[in-house]
């Protein structure tokens, strides 16, 4: 049996037995309670026998899981050294990232990101895919992704690099003739809706303990960011977008915010990674780079 798809498994048990809980271990890994438990299951199934007893109060290594701890840790140890000498032979970051991105997060922040990158460290090269479909990090053999908005479950490794709150737009034009005064009355305003989000058609508000909701008409749905934002600039309509896209339409005057005072849901700007995967040089200083200096993907 080939176990070398097996080694991040190692991992997750690992992080198991030293945080004493599968949330601690899901915490420490970057991913959700329900993978680490799934993994954990596919682990045993594999070794065919019980590595972990489990009841409603606590998690505990068997004795047969307690041997599997030393040699999985010893194994993990001495696969990180391996990695670790050959990587300070080589301490300059080099060699291909394959990274990928939404279109318009990628071209207003990824991309300038990324040259500035490449002047520091010229024997990196990068590989920058921009694509509004969600991209499989592992079929894609990319190296690091940019997801914007909320995770589904996985096992990939999620980083938050930012936060931003969705925020409703218009044109000043639209702003001075619908009157809006609360969420409610955005029903009546025509809506353009993003792609991403098929299928949405309520928006919820909240002002303290208070909530409303919008249930807008949709006169157009469209696929790309930038199109939207001149669609609203250009028409009796508006939409809704992550703040962080619209800041400085809103400073120029190109577009006004409805009803400020209200909130809407928040999300997320995750860099993410596969599991189970050593980074090279040039991938571990990309990724902390971006979030030592997260204020550049913001506007």
């Amino acid at each position: 049996m080939d176990h070398r798809n097996n080694f991040n498994r190692l991992a997750y048990f690992v992080a198991t037995i030293e945080a004493g809980t599968i949330t601690g271990a899901a915490l420490t890994l970057g991913i959700s309670k329900a993978v680490v438990s799934k993994q954990l299951q596919l682990l045993e199934d594999e070794v065919g026998t019980l590595l972990l007893s489990r009841n409603t109060r606590h998690l505990q290594p068997t004795e047969a899981g307690l041997a599997f701890y030393e040699d999985a840790k010893s194994a993990l140890t001495q696969a990180n050294n391996a990695y670790e000498r050959v990587q300070q032979k080589h301490s300059e970051p080099r060699g291909l990232l394959r990274i990928a991105a939404p279109v318009d997060y990628g071209i207003a922040f990824v991309a300038p990101f990324a040259a500035r990158f490449r002047e520091t460290y010229p024997d990196v090269t990068i590989d920058l895919t921009l694509d509004d479909e969600r991209t499989n990090i592992i079929e894609g053999r990319f190296d690091l992704t940019f997801r914007v908005g909320w995770l589904s479950d996985s096992s990939n490794l999620a980083r938050r690099l930012l936060d931003f709150e969705e925020i409703a737009v218009c044109a000043p034009a639209t702003f001075q003739k619908a009157g809006v005064r609360s969420p409610a009355d955005l029903s009546a305003l025509p809506f353009v809706s993003s792609k991403a989000l098929a299928g949405k058609r309520v928006w919820e508000f909240t002002k303290g303990d208070i909530s409303e909701v919008a249930q807008p008409v949709t006169v157009a749905e469209i696929s790309n960011t930038l199109a939207i934002r001149a669609f609203v600039t250009e028409s009796y309509s508006y939409t809704i977008m992550p703040d962080f896209m619209l800041r400085e339409d809103i400073a120029q005057g190109r577009l006004k915010r409805l009803v400020p005072d209200w909130s809407q849901r928040r999300g997320g700007v995750y860099t993410v990674t596969p599991p189970g995967r050593v980074r090279s040089n040039a991938l571990q200083k990309f990724i902390d780079l971006a979030h030592r200096q997260k204020g550049v993907f913001v506007r």
